[in-house]
């Protein structure tokens, strides 16, 4: 992975997925940042950006109203300020209103939802191992 916003966007290493981890379960509850959140079809990916940069993205497999959710990264200028949060938050509450099944295999999705069991039961989340 890449720190330049205008790269492009590569599926998180697995150092990077722990550092969004313990980021979540370490952070202090702070004021959801502010950005915007865009779907990039082709790419399967929603896209986080603030003022015109982009910070992070969601990286997911659909079929029909099936989504899988597969790798979360924010980029290392923007952790520890609460968009990997605030990014998994918003994503799971924009596929909730479309009424998708979700299906989550990315880690730093599977620890929100630990944190957050609400969310798994609100979603009929299916975790999957991939072991």
């Amino acid at each position: 992975m890449t720190d330049s916003p205008d790269a492009p966007r590569a599926s998180p290493a697995p150092t990077d997925d722990r550092a969004l981890v313990d980021e979540m379960l370490t952070t202090p509850s702070l004021p959801e940042p502010s950005f915007s959140i865009a779907l990039d079809e082709p790419a399967q990916t929603f896209v986080a950006s603030q003022d015109g940069v982009e910070l992070g993205w969601v990286v997911f497999t659909e079929k029909d109203d099936h989504v899988i959710l597969r790798a979360t990264s924010i980029l290392p200028a923007f952790r520890g300020m609460g968009y990997a949060t605030a990014l998994t938050r918003r994503v799971l509450d924009m596929l909730y209103v479309e009424r998708k099944h979700v299906t989550v295999v990315c880690p730093v999705f599977r620890s929100f939802v630990e944190q957050h069991p609400e969310y798994g039961s609100r979603l009929g989340l299916d975790a999957e191992d991939e072991s």
